[in-house]
């Protein structure tokens, strides 16, 4: 099912073999890197309770390019993925990639976003970084820790690189070791500030604005006769908050677990789990070992229905 807009340009994609020998397409390694480490390493949407089985029913919310999918496939049979991204782009990638084997399970794919209601969404999207696509650039910005520094921001590029090996550990050490020191620290600091800037302005020239079709999750629910949903993992740069708007009364019981990435915008993180607990679920606020992530705010609520 496509979304309204359609790719006026061929999709940035390249051929990634990531650690355990898995070769998918991604817009760029360094994204293919971190995406694998958070969900085939960390286990990011594993932890906190959170249980699958064989034969459950998952809604991958912000499918990006399908890794999720993948890793759950991998560890289970039986399985009836369904899978959203509004992005045209992230789609093409996320079509690919899960033309695979699926060891039995069903993945059917989505181009279209969730949100509280039907209707159409303009999203801001950079083609060499799928994972930033966000329909509320205001509200993810704003989440941004504003004290901090040049050298906060160096660390943590230090530290993300690292984890995704793109620096060496020795390499790493010594940068790390090097931040301490007035000349020299301050040498790195620019340097890797620079790079950030450079990313930053990358971004500007590659932003593009498109419009996509949004549903609803009950919408999708009522139209697939789903009956019960075993986990919904809902990363909607910023969006968070209007997909679980978008669940009706009564399938809300119909909903046993939810992992959801959320931006602490005005106090969104303390706003949602509330939601989740008011509906009788127990939540975990987690948050990333990924120094990017503090500096973003970002972090992960865990809801499990008792």
């Amino acid at each position: 099912m496509r979304g309204l807009g359609a790719p006026d340009e061929k999709e940035s994609m390249q051929s990634v073999i990531l650690s355990n020998d898995l070769k998918i397409y991604a817009p760029s390694e360094f994204e293919a890197r971190a995406l694998y480490r958070q969900i085939f390493t960390e286990k990011t949407y594993s932890s906190h309770g959170i249980e699958i089985s064989d034969g459950d029913c998952i809604f991958d919310i912000g499918a990006n390019i399908g890794l999720y999918s993948i890793f759950l496939t991998q560890s289970h049979r039986d399985l009836k993925i369904f899978a959203f991204e509004p992005i045209p782009q992230t789609f093409s990638i996320l079509e690919k990639n899960v033309a695979r084997d699926q060891n039995g399970s069903q993945v059917k794919l989505f181009n279209f976003g969730l949100s509280r209601k039907s209707g159409s969404g303009q999203f801001e999207f950079d083609r060499f970084a799928s994972f930033s696509a966000t329909m509320r650039p205001a509200e993810v910005s704003a989440c941004v820790r504003k004290d901090a520094g040049m050298y906060d921001w160096a660390r943590a590029a230090i530290s993300d690189l690292r984890k995704v090996s793109f620096l060496s550990d020795e390499f790493s050490d010594r940068l790390m070791a090097a931040l301490p020191k007035p000349v020299v620290g301050k040498m790195v600091v620019i340097v890797i500030y620079a790079l950030l800037l450079l990313t930053l302005l990358r971004k500007k020239l590659f932003l593009k604005k498109i419009k996509c079709e949004l549903r609803t999750i009950s919408e999708v629910m009522s139209e697939h006769n789903i009956e019960g949903v075993a986990l919904m993992k809902i990363d909607a740069e910023g969006s968070e908050l209007e997909v679980i708007e978008g669940i009706a009364d009564e399938d809300w019981p119909k909903i046993r677990q939810c992992v959801v990435e959320v931006h602490d915008f005005d106090g969104r993180v303390e706003k949602m789990r509330s939601i989740f607990e008011e509906r009788g679920y127990q939540t975990v606020v987690d948050q990333e070992e990924w120094g990017i992530s503090k500096l973003l705010n970002l972090f992960t609520i865990y809801a499990v229905r008792s």
